[in-house]
């Protein structure tokens, strides 16, 4: 068993030094182009509650940049709290809650727009893990234990709400500022999706090229099922960037496509490089714009959960 493993693992790295240089050099560039439309994407959001902030994109650009280099090392999203921290201290008046709340929703638009690729690749029939075909995320829901949970989660925030009504308030209008957007569909679809929309293409291009770079099978429906299965992985951010789940989950989606030393080969390749571009990136954008106390908030993040109220 160990004398396979170690072939295995020899036969992946040696497929890494027959990677092409061009499309590898074009797949890191789209992914480049992907991260600046993302930041597009949150620099509207953040405009749209505070426009009279004078907020440049390059800083939010460069806010963004630095989070995602800080997570490529570092666990648990630590990231968020770096560009919260540098966006607030250039937008006089803010307040933690707002800008957190700008987070969130873009976010979560990442979120459902991974949720709607793994949702294709499932209805389309491949599997993903245990989460095959028709996944069992139906009965999952109907098991009694997951129903108690549910409810018991549900009667805690209301028990909350009635314990913290007041400071809920200020919490909720201070958030509501920061998705203020979303009442203004126009502008949330031109300036926040369609931005969103064109980094998702970004995505899908990159990967395409990342495929043809490790000489593995680049149609349509192969990207489609590796991007869903990095947002599996993304679910649960554990370890920085991802790293094994992101392989493990590309190993499962992608088995039967090549033979499993290619296929670690590239899910190893593909962490490698990204992580390396995303890193200097990042590194680059903090030097270039982060102070002393952004980096002091980004490591000690409890300030950030603490926010006044301003």
């Amino acid at each position: 068993m160990g004398i396979h493993v170690l072939t295995l693992v020899g036969a992946a790295l040696r497929s890494l030094t027959t990677v092409s240089l061009g499309p590898l050099a074009l797949a890191l560039v789209l992914h480049l182009a992907k991260i600046a439309a993302e930041a597009r994407s949150w620099h509207n959001i953040l405009v749209h509650s505070y426009p009279r902030s004078g907020l440049r994109f390059r800083t939010t650009l460069g806010a963004f940049t630095g989070m995602i280099g800080a997570n490529a090392v570092l666990p648990a999203r630590i990231g968020t709290a770096l560009r919260l921290g540098i966006v607030r201290r250039r937008i006089p008046g803010s307040s933690v809650a707002t800008i957190a709340s700008t987070i969130v929703l873009e976010t979560a638009i990442e979120l459902a727009f991974g949720v709607a690729v793994i949702l294709t690749v499932l209805l389309g029939g491949r599997s993903l893990g245990r989460l095959g075909p028709g996944a069992g995320a139906l009965t999952l829901a109907a098991h009694p234990l997951a129903s108690a949970a549910v409810g018991l989660l549900g009667a805690s925030f209301v028990l909350l709400a009635l314990i913290q009504r007041s400071r809920l308030r200020r919490y909720a209008a201070a958030m509501a500022q920061g998705m203020a957007v979303v009442s203004a569909p126009a502008r949330l679809v031109r300036g926040v999706l369609s931005w969103k929309l064109v980094a998702w293409s970004l995505r899908f291009a990159a990967v395409y090229f990342f495929l043809l770079a490790f000489h593995l099978h680049a149609g349509l429906w192969i990207v489609v099922v590796v991007i869903a299965a990095q947002s599996l992985a993304a679910l649960l951010p554990l370890a920085p960037g991802n790293a094994g789940t992101q392989q493990a989950a590309i190993a499962v989606a992608l088995a039967g496509i090549a033979n499993t030393a290619a296929i670690l080969g590239f899910g190893i390749g593909f962490q490698v490089t990204t992580a390396t571009i995303d890193l200097i990136a990042g590194a680059a954008a903090v030097v270039l714009l982060a102070t002393r106390s952004d980096l002091r908030s980004a490591i000690r993040p409890s300030e950030q959960l603490t926010p006044r109220l301003t």
